[in-house]
């Protein structure tokens, strides 16, 4: 067998939310599945890619050095078939390149329902690769628009704050601080914290920690990382943690969300696109409707 596309997919949806099921769902696919596309890449590049336990995975070595270049080819080839794509619409233009963090909250997804609903002839090709790669995607050109945290915007990247959103924590029904209005950040040294990796979110990690910080609290990281609100309810559910979030575009039933408080962290959602590319009127859409849908009062 030689390693292909599929298992450089498979491996990174892994490597991403470092838990197996939380990257079937991801990709569709059975969790046994998943392992055996994993197993058969280790096997064929002579290494092992992942240190498992039953409570945790984790990157090996090799693992981190795969993840690098990794992401890059996939990239490259989905950039060669979207242009293959793109020259067969028959001079009808690209779809709009946005990347919005994660569609399971609220403030991306609020933005996209406006735009589909006034102006339904504009085609969005979606994606969720978060800030980190999605910077590096605007300085290459391969995405017109960015939405999340600017905090580590580059001088050549354009961000505009459109929402300032006050920060909750979600948890389990039963959990003992949903029996509180609003939870002290103070409050959150008494529990472990569902964040999510470094790589995928490295700037939402560091506000969390600077909040914390202002309370005088050292945060206590669960071991494992997830990416998107249903791997997050999962987690919820069967331990003890509980994630510092923004607003979720359709919470379940059986969590609780509860505003943090003393201090209120206070989350700046900026849309981000690349200065050295001239902004398409599709761009300057998809931003007006940003503009208007939260006129920063969220």
């Amino acid at each position: 067998m030689n390693a292909e596309l599929k298992h450089l997919r498979y491996f990174v949806a892994v490597a991403e939310e470092l838990n197996f099921s939380a990257a079937a769902r991801r990709l569709y696919v059975s969790q046994q599945a998943l392992s055996r596309v994993i197993q058969q890449l280790e096997r064929e590049l002579g290494v092992r890619l992942f240190d498992r336990t039953t409570r945790s995975v984790r990157l090996t070595r090799a693992g981190e050095a795969l993840l690098e270049s990794a992401g890059r080819s996939i990239t490259a080839v989905q950039h060669a078939f979207d242009a293959a794509r793109q020259a067969a619409q028959d001079g009808q233009g690209r779809p709009l390149r946005v990347d919005i963090s994660s569609s399971g909250l609220e403030t991306g997804a609020r933005i996209l329902r406006r735009l589909r609903r006034e102006h339904p002839r504009i085609r969005v090709h979606q994606v969720e690769d978060g800030v980190p790669r999605g910077l590096a995607a605007l300085r290459d050109g391969r995405l017109d628009m960015l939405l999340g945290l600017s905090t580590h915007c580059p001088p050549e990247v354009r961000a505009e704050v459109i929402r300032r959103e006050p920060v909750l924590v979600g948890m389990a029904a039963g959990h003992p601080l949903a029996r509180l209005d609003a939870v002290p950040v103070a409050m959150l040294a008494d529990v472990e914290l569902l964040l999510p990796s470094d790589e995928a979110a490295i700037e939402w990690v560091e506000f969390v920690r600077s909040f914390c910080r202002q309370a005088q609290v050292k945060p206590s990281r669960w071991p494992g990382a997830t990416h998107g609100s249903a791997a997050n309810a999962e987690v919820l559910r069967e331990t003890g943690c509980v994630v510092p979030t923004a607003t979720w575009a359709d919470p379940p039933g059986d969590l609780v969300f509860r505003p943090l408080v003393e201090p209120t962290p206070i989350l700046e959602w900026s849309m981000m696109t690349a200065r050295s590319t001239t902004p398409r009127p599709e761009t300057e859409t998809l931003l007006t409707c940003a503009r208007a849908t939260f006129q920063l009062t969220g």
